[in-house]
């Protein structure tokens, strides 16, 4: 490791760590990029799925970096697990084709605790009544973060609320229980719909993008890493099945996205009780206020 870099590590965060191998070979740069934050994690841990890639050489560069190595892919959902069992005040799970700005960590830790929220470097709207918010046409208006019209890094005009976070959370380990108190609808796809729904659900927790306006402060600097073939929007039947998610969440459980108008109303009959329209967070002051926790 660069001894320069090696020298920054520091604890100073109650932070654990969740990146992910399976088939991407970006462990090595997304090690790095966590070792060049300016506010470093308590632990880091790898859960590598299936044996498409030795890691043995790399994580010999990396002292103290759990390894959990499962000969099967356990996918999305199995980090969430790994992640109940963590004894960190914060956890921050990463895709693994990610790879966050120096300063990502301290944005994340500040916003989290500022407004009690989950915080992605990139989400998405659901316009009211469409179970397919992912499609192609609503890209300019309800996509955030990852769709910058310049450059390769994740850009955002300003902090804004989303229904869900996409490629990465951070959040307080404890939401974890509202993520697992309800069984997802399925455990091959949608970690990121069902972590933003139940922790609404139950508690009244938003999901946040931050603003992103450069390399600087961006919370992903290589968005082709997600381009390629390994990517799941690209798979056939992807937005069927997110479709099949959102109806589960919505129209079963009563989760009730931003810009809905309406509570639908669950088979029990009760309507959800969550609604915020506001796009705009008026944080700065509060995010401000707590920077000298993190100097």
């Amino acid at each position: 490791m660069d001894s320069e870099i090696l020298g920054r590590c520091t604890v100073n965060a109650d932070v654990a760590v969740i990146l992910t191998v399976w088939r991407r070979d970006n462990l090595r740069e997304q090690l790095l990029a966590i070792m060049a934050q300016t506010v470093q994690p308590k632990e880091i841990w790898v859960c590598q799925n299936e044996n498409f890639i030795d890691v043995r050489a790399i994580l010999s560069e990396f002292p103290g970096v759990e390894h959990v190595h499962s000969s099967v892919n356990l996918k999305y959902f199995g980090r969430f697990s790994i992640a109940r069992h963590l004894k960190a005040k914060f956890i921050w799970i990463l895709d693994d084709d990610q790879i966050p700005s120096p300063n990502w960590l301290k944005t994340c830790l500040m916003i989290c605790e500022a407004e009690n929220a989950i915080v992605s470097s990139a989400g998405r709207i659901i316009p009211e009544n469409d179970y397919l918010p992912e499609r192609s046409n609503n890209i300019g208006k309800f996509f955030f973060g990852d769709v910058p019209q310049t450059g390769n890094s994740n850009t955002c005009a300003e902090d804004s609320i989303v229904d869900y976070g996409c490629n990465g959370w951070f959040l307080q380990q404890q939401w974890l229980r509202y993520f697992w108190e309800t069984s997802p609808f399925t455990l091959e796809i949608s970690e990121d719909m069902h972590l933003s729904a139940l922790c609404k659900i139950r508690a009244g927790i938003r999901t946040i993008v931050p603003m992103q306006t450069s390399p600087i402060n961006s919370g992903n600097l290589k968005i082709e890493y997600g381009r390629d073939e390994h990517a799941s929007w690209t798979k056939p039947g992807f937005l069927e099945k997110r479709k099949e998610v959102l109806h589960y969440l919505i129209d079963e459980l009563g989760w009730r996205p931003t810009m809905w108008k309406q509570a639908h109303t669950t088979k029990s009959g009760e309507a959800t009780k969550d609604a915020r329209f506001n796009l705009r967070l008026p944080i700065i002051s509060r995010i401000f206020s707590l920077k000298k926790k993190l100097v």
